[in-house]
């Protein structure tokens, strides 16, 4: 499955030189699952900047343990490309 995503600037370049290697969302878009494709649009808080990034999930650590709130997960990622 493809998911669109805004991300903040910050995280948008931590992500695009390898730094942040998981993603924690909302879990509303009825389960994200491993090997799927997240677009991660860069978002100023005003719109989009044209700026994207493709990333994969290699794993999901759903919420309502460790400290994790039931509706949120941890994705851990990899930026295609590094594959």
């Amino acid at each position: 499955m493809i998911h669109a995503l805004k991300i903040a600037p910050q995280f948008f370049m931590e992500v695009a030189i390898g730094a942040k290697t998981f993603e924690v969302r909302k879990d509303d878009r009825g389960g994200f699952n491993p090997n799927d494709i997240l677009i991660l649009a860069e978002w100023n808080g005003e719109g989009e900047t044209g700026r994207y990034l493709k990333a994969r999930v290699t794993y999901v650590l759903n919420g309502g343990d460790y400290g994790i709130d039931k509706d949120y997960c941890v994705m851990s990622i990899k930026k295609v490309g590094e594959e």
